[in-house]
């Protein structure tokens, strides 16, 4: 069976981070790096490698469990047998997952922004972030797979603004 691949880079930032400075900054950071194991995790039997780059500042920032052949990582359920990669824009039982695609062959790359309420010791902000997911199946591990060629295909802005 092969290996599922994930790479996230996580790029997270407060109000007084917002300035053309700050922006080009963290625009000009990779959206793309070698997966080296170890800090890389090798999960479920080794069948799952999640590789996290960038900042966590709450800390535990990915959540994940493995539910029968579903992944489910952040807004993103992954089916491993079918090789199909849903993602769910607001994070409420009431919206369904939409399909994005199928990763067959190749890697994918998706992408979307967005803030949390922050209370940390009576002080209350927004916690912006902007996630980049790197995603492939592969027979032989490849820690140069994300960096060596480009994405099959690649799913911006995921959640519209409203």
């Amino acid at each position: 069976m092969n290996k599922m691949i994930l790479q996230f880079i996580i790029r997270q930032w407060d109000k007084s981070q917002r300035s053309e400075q700050a922006i080009k900054g963290r625009n000009a950071l990779p959206d793309r790096y070698p997966v080296q194991i170890p800090p890389a995790k090798s999960l479920f039997e080794e069948y799952v490698i999640i590789d996290q780059h960038g900042d966590d500042l709450l800390g535990s920032r990915l959540q994940y469990q493995l539910v029968d052949n579903y992944l489910l990582i952040d807004r993103f359920r992954f089916d491993l047998y079918a090789r199909t990669v849903e993602f769910k824009a607001r994070l409420t039982n009431a919206n369904m997952p939409k399909q994005l695609t199928k990763i067959d062959n190749g890697w994918r790359q998706f992408q979307y922004e967005w803030r949390y309420r922050v209370d940390d010791g009576g002080y209350i902000y927004w916690l912006y972030e902007n996630i980049t997911l790197n995603a492939c199946f592969s027979d032989n591990f490849d820690q140069d797979i994300f960096v060596k060629s480009e994405p099959q295909e690649t799913f911006f802005d995921l959640i519209t603004k409203s």
